[in-house]
């Protein structure tokens, strides 16, 4: 699966969320916790005010963009975010915060209350909304260390060996370069046999070191049989220079017999800008 990499002077995301333009890392951000009412107003794209405030600060808590897109106007980059928040959640991916959606922002968020918080007493005599916890002996978890998994080339279902770049254009370039790249893979799917596997991928390049990516294609046999599918990628720059893409792919159902092996499947996805092949694992 390409991605065309063009010239990074403004920087990536993902999805999955959006970086700051100092490059930091979106994992890395503080989190902070805003007030959420599910019944608020239906927004969309071209709203400013406080509402649109707490919308950005939501996206910001869930990963979904950087602190940098907090300025109450909801904008390309919010309208992207949304999209994305609603494509993760089974939502409408409309770009409209509506019910639904103010109810998925708000069911990990805290709740509004109009109530005064109560006075209680701690066990060390002292008063007040809440307590200190006794300091656990329970080691803290390193958040730094990787979890590598390992993906034997030999058990994916497929891999591709040419890859045709069929075109790109820049839909934004503030407050980050967002494209839209267009290709076309041939490759050997197990079990069918030569399959193309047409894609359109939305890259968002938050810094010199991150891309975020959304993209949707269809697999299609010689015999004309298809099967869509929809991805979220992140892409980082390997030791040797080269792009690497993660993905995460969920295909669509089809009527085609030699692709009903996909079904409403989920895969892994690794694919490199360069001369390596590209693979797709299928989860049990």
């Amino acid at each position: 699966m390409m991605k065309l990499l063009l010239p990074l002077t403004l920087l990536i995301i993902s999805t999955v969320g959006v970086l700051s333009h100092s490059g930091t890392n979106l994992l890395a951000q503080t989190p902070v916790t805003t007030t959420c009412d599910p019944d608020a107003q239906t927004l969309k794209r071209g709203n400013t005010g406080e509402i649109v405030v707490t919308l950005q600060n939501l996206l910001v808590e869930k990963g979904y963009i950087g602190r940098d897109y907090v300025d109450g106007d909801f904008g390309p980059g919010t309208d992207t975010a949304v999209k994305q928040f609603q494509t993760d959640n089974s939502l409408t991916a409309d770009g409209i915060v509506g019910p639904d959606t103010w109810q998925v922002l708000c069911s990990t968020a805290v709740p509004l209350s109009y109530e005064t918080p109560k006075i209680i007493s701690c066990p060390d005599g002292s008063e007040g909304t809440s307590c200190l916890t006794e300091t656990s002996s329970t080691p803290e978890p390193n958040i730094n260390k990787q979890i590598v998994v390992p993906l034997n080339k030999a058990d994916s279902i497929y891999s591709a060996n040419k890859t045709m770049f069929l075109g790109s254009k820049n839909i934004s370039l503030t407050p980050y370069l967002v494209t839209e790249e267009h290709s076309s893979d041939h490759g050997i799917l197990k079990g069918v046999g030569n399959v193309t596997n047409n894609q359109t991928y939305i890259s968002t390049h938050l810094s010199d070191e991150l891309i975020q990516s959304t993209g949707n294609g269809t697999f299609e046999t010689q015999e004309g049989e298809s099967i869509a599918w929809i991805t979220s990628a992140i892409g980082r720059p390997a030791d040797d220079g080269n792009w690497v893409f993660h993905e995460i792919i969920l295909f669509n159902n089809t009527q085609s017999e030699s692709l009903a092996l996909l079904n409403n499947s989920i895969g892994l996805v690794k694919s490199t800008i360069g001369n390596e092949p590209d693979y797709i694992w299928l989860l049990e």
